[in-house]
């Protein structure tokens, strides 16, 4: 075995105010087989919970707490849970609304609480109908000013007449001009038109989908609604819209697919400055792109894709000013949904692993930044020693201000677990292990994790041959 050489770039971190940096993957929402059968396929943070709906009907399998649920449920303590029986049919767009209300849609009917036509709101409790559709379907939900937008493939939404799109005011469904039009007919398409994708960003709402009309003005396949009227993005894009997400600066951000003869094909990723279309190119091996998100500066890609088949990372991505690059080491599968919220980036899809060596099923989320509360000190520290050391295996001493459940990890710095080890309870004190550094890991830049009682602290480092 080779011996190594390994520097040390700080011998502990202290948190004691303020954030810190950390990337890591969160497997809590789908490790032991948890997470849900199938992929999700809409995700909304509502009361400091994860909560997702789509077409799976069971979660916590391989446990005694094994739920059958009606397709939707959130996590909380470490386990999925229910709403009340759910609904029953599948869910295909979620959001959180003001005054602690979700919303959800699907060709749903009934709830335990009451009737439904495919569209209700949850308050924590019971479940409540909202007036909605006769006929058609829901794809995309999202809130802005205390106002519900609804939007997908419709005519008419609690017997008022819209054009695949509404807003909820005060609990009545208003139209947003003419909404949409498909004048130009394609016999390979549907004949009404469709909305697949909503976004906001500044008071203006986004809409993509399969269109050639907004209001009473041509737009490609995409526009904003500024609150009076429908306004046109330049000559707007080629392909059916799929996933819209917004920057900081305003720069739109669109995913599309083209089709060719009986092949759907990805088109490239666009970005709109408020004056004309940038295209961004697509990852590679690029099958579909499923979800766009962005944390306002770095935009985040969910598909179906290679990023580096030998390491099995594969379906998400990030794009930035230097292109795209992988993302936590990716999932062994393909991603359909993203949703970024508050520093973590919850990703679903079909897949049974994270950055290749972590088993996780259809559910995970990409920690990038663990929060402190102001003013609060700590006494848990990790260090590492002999600094420098020659030799084949580390000592790492770590101290607990309180017993509890820890794991310690060795990662890149992306957040890419290379082993984990010494997981258990330990009680309050200071704890030292002897670890044995493996022939496998390569030179480079690398940090000691420890995890313990919710709370993230890491030791840089260099390993050198």
């Amino acid at each position: 075995m080779k011996a190594r050489l390994l520097f040390l770039t700080g011998l502990c971190l202290f948190f004691q105010s303020g954030r810190a940096q950390i990337y890591y993957w969160d497997i809590s929402y789908g490790k032991n087989l948890i997470g849900p059968e199938s992929a999700p396929a809409a995700m909304a943070i509502y009361d400091d919970a994860l909560y997702i709906g789509g077409q799976f009907r069971r979660l916590n399998s391989n446990t005694q707490d094994i739920l059958q649920t009606g397709y939707i449920a959130f996590m909380k303590n470490g386990k999925w849970n229910g709403l009340n029986g759910g609904v029953n049919a599948p869910i295909t767009a979620m959001c959180s609304g003001s005054n602690s209300i979700l919303h959800t849609a699907g060709p749903f009917s009934r709830c335990i609480d009451a009737q439904l036509q495919g569209i209700a709101s949850w308050n924590g409790m019971r479940w409540s109908a909202i007036k909605g559709l006769s006929a058609g379907s829901i794809n995309a939900l999202i809130t802005h000013d205390n106002i519900l937008y609804a939007a997908g493939i419709f005519d008419t939404i609690g017997h008022v007449p819209a054009a695949s799109i509404a807003a909820l005011i005060q609990g009545e469904w208003h139209p947003l001009g003419h909404g949409f039009k498909k004048t130009k007919m394609n016999p390979t398409s549907n004949l009404l038109p469709e909305i697949k994708a909503l976004a906001k960003h500044n008071g203006y709402i986004y809409a993509g989908g399969d269109f050639d009309t907004a209001g009473i003005i041509p737009a490609q396949n995409i526009a904003y609604w500024d609150g009076i009227r429908w306004n046109s993005m330049g000559p707007g894009i080629q392909g059916e819209v799929d996933a819209i997400t917004v920057l900081n600066n305003g720069h739109v951000i669109v995913a599309s697919t083209i089709t060719k003869g009986n092949v759907i094909l990805p088109a490239n990723l666009m970005s709109w400055n408020g004056n004309k279309w940038k295209e961004l190119g697509l990852p590679p091996g690029c099958i579909s792109i499923n979800a766009l998100e962005t944390d306002g500066r770095q935009i985040f890609v969910g598909g179906d894709f290679i990023m580096d088949s030998t390491r099995n990372d594969y379906g998400l991505a990030i794009l930035d000013e230097s292109g795209f690059r992988s993302l936590g080491g990716g999932v062994r599968g393909i991603i359909t949904k993203l949703l970024y919220d508050n520093g973590t980036l919850y990703c679903a899809g079909n897949f049974l692993r994270v950055a290749d060596s972590m088993a996780c099923r259809n559910v995970a989320a990409y920690v990038f930044e663990q929060k402190a509360e102001p003013n609060k000190s700590t006494s848990t520290s990790i260090s590492i020693y002999p600094n420098p050391n020659q030799q084949d295996f580390v000592s790492i001493s770590f101290k607990l201000e309180d017993a509890g459940q820890v794991e310690l990890c060795l990662t890149m710095t992306d957040g890419r677990v290379l082993e984990c080890f010494a997981q258990g309870k330990y009680e309050k004190g200071i704890h030292e292990i002897t670890k044995v550094l493996h022939d496998g890991i390569p030179s480079g830049h690398y940090q000691c994790m420890l995890k313990h009682n919710g709370q993230i602290i890491s030791v840089p480092m260099n390993i050198i041959h």
